[in-house]
């Protein structure tokens, strides 16, 4: 009796097992590069907008999977009523700006952009200083005598050369003062008790409109109390 049933169970497994590779073999002999090329063309396309998460070419990007899976017969996973799982993501948006220095006001968008990821939304007075290139090495010091405590830092991107070679490195090789080059030197600043950091970007004259239009908006975050 025992021999008859596990017999019979064994031959149960192998029968899901048949199935489930059968399963696999019928989908998988529909992944074809011609399959492919449609789906990806629909996905990649104008239409979808970029597909940037939390943005409505986002969702036509998922909605357009979404069928597809209903049009296979996918199942909708244990717990949940749909193929897809909502959750919140939150954005800043800069409205307006203000920046005056002594008699003179500048534009904003014109003279000067914040990046909505590294503003607080708060109004600050503080005094200016300059620390250059904002470098602090042993080969070169921009903050050699500096009191920038609770003072707004102005820098330049970059770092100085001197007859073809960079003063940090002493090589025609930057070093990595200019490249992360900004974060570090920010950092710098936010260790020596700045209250904020002003870029100079002497290669730059004007903004254009990406890049305006991307520096309104922080990047997407998770909301946490």
């Amino acid at each position: 009796m025992k021999r008859i049933i596990l017999a019979t169970g064994l031959c149960f497994v192998v029968n899901c097992i048949f199935a489930q590779m059968n399963d696999a073999a019928v989908y998988a002999s529909g992944i074809t590069v011609a399959e492919l090329k449609k789906h990806l063309t629909i996905i990649a396309s104008d239409e979808m907008e970029g597909r940037e998460t939390g943005t409505e070419g986002q969702r036509k990007a998922a909605a357009y999977i979404e069928s597809q899976f209903k049009l296979i017969g996918l199942g909708i996973p244990q717990g949940m009523v749909s193929y897809q799982q909502n959750y919140p993501l939150l954005r800043d948006s800069i409205v307006s700006s203000s920046l005056k220095t002594g008699d003179y006001t500048a534009v904003y968008e014109i003279d000067y952009i914040i990046p909505g990821s590294n503003t607080s939304g708060k109004f600050i007075s503080k005094d200016l200083v300059f620390a250059g290139y904002g470098i602090e090495d042993k080969n070169y010091n921009d903050y050699a005598g500096l009191i920038v405590k609770d003072k707004l830092v102005i820098i330049v991107l970059g770092e100085p050369k001197a007859k073809g070679n960079y003063l940090v490195s002493g090589t025609g090789k930057s070093s990595e003062w200019t490249y992360p080059g900004l974060a570090k030197k920010i950092t710098l600043a936010q260790t020596k008790g700045a209250a904020g950091v002003l870029v100079i970007n002497p290669s730059q004259e004007t903004f254009s409109q990406r890049m305006t239009a991307d520096s309104r908006r922080s990047n997407l975050y998770y909301p946490r109390e």
